[in-house]
């Protein structure tokens, strides 16, 4: 699971572990795929990440930093 902030140390800036799920969308061709002759993309999918936040509301700004706009249907788990 990835562990997802705006900087290095989360905790010591007093920021909020979220436990997400959002979807990806499916990506370009890998780089080094075409270098080796091959077409490959990852395909649609559902990503699970901590998000280190300052609160609900700036989530979807670390997703954005991280994934730009390749990324929707932000849910926030509750344990």
């Amino acid at each position: 699971m990835r562990h997802l902030a705006r900087v290095l140390h989360p905790r010591a800036h007093g920021l909020t572990p979220y436990r997400v799920v959002c979807r990806r969308t499916q990506s370009h061709p890998i780089r080094s795929m075409l270098d080796e002759g091959l077409w490959y993309t990852h395909p649609e999918r559902e990503d699970t990440a901590i998000v280190w936040a300052q609160d609900e509301a700036s989530i979807a700004d670390v997703l954005t930093y991280h994934y730009q706009h390749s990324w929707s249907h932000l849910r926030v788990l509750v344990a």
